[in-house]
């Protein structure tokens, strides 16, 4: 399988492209959070990183700078600001970015208090908010793959592949779930289960 992170970001901008606006030659989010896909290969200490590093500075940070300080590519920029946002963490003002209230908040919350924030922004977007839907009516039965596949019936996805897009989806469950604990994870039987 060819995977291309750029290819996922461009698919996922063409789908939810009605809730984005460009800014400074970047897609950024707006609108209804719901409407949002949380992006893929982003980890929990990457949104904490960012946060700190956006604490510095009174003036908000530029793109290019963001970039440099965090030391990522571009593409993993757009999806950290993407998912920094979707957490109302940051918010976009004149082509730079800026911590929200929400964000300065998060720098002074110890680390069980970040959890709950985390969760509680994430039951609000996919793959959790359908997560939760099925673990509310089936407790016993989430499986990624379930999730996976309603979503891709409803056009919502990570990728055009629906055996990557499955993985994305697993991937995504099981980084930020289990962080926040959201849900379980049992690796024997690859299924979540409500916390």
């Amino acid at each position: 399988m060819d995977f291309s992170v750029t290819k996922l970001w461009c698919h996922h901008l063409q789908l939810h492209s009605e809730s984005y606006e460009i800014s400074q030659d970047y897609k950024f989010l707006e609108g209804d959070v719901r409407k949002h896909l949380f992006p893929a290969e982003i980890e929990p200490g990457q949104i904490i990183e960012i946060v700190k590093q956006l604490e510095k500075p009174d003036s908000g940070f530029k793109l290019t700078d963001l970039k440099r300080v965090l030391h990522v590519n571009a593409d993993k920029l757009i999806r950290l600001i993407n998912a920094t946002q979707i957490l109302a963490f940051t918010k976009i003002h004149d082509g730079r970015v800026w911590l929200g209230k929400r964000g300065l908040e998060l720098n002074k919350m110890p680390d069980h208090e970040k959890k709950k924030i985390f969760k509680e922004r994430l039951s609000l977007v996919e793959p959790f908010r359908t997560a939760l839907e099925i673990a509310r009516k089936d407790r016993e039965n989430l499986f990624s793959n379930k999730v996976s596949s309603l979503l891709y019936k409803k056009d919502l996805r990570w990728a055009d592949d629906e055996e990557l897009n499955e993985l994305l989806v697993h991937e995504i469950l099981l980084d930020w779930s289990v962080f926040t604990g959201l849900f379980m994870y049992d690796g024997k039987t690859d299924r979540f289960i409500l916390s």
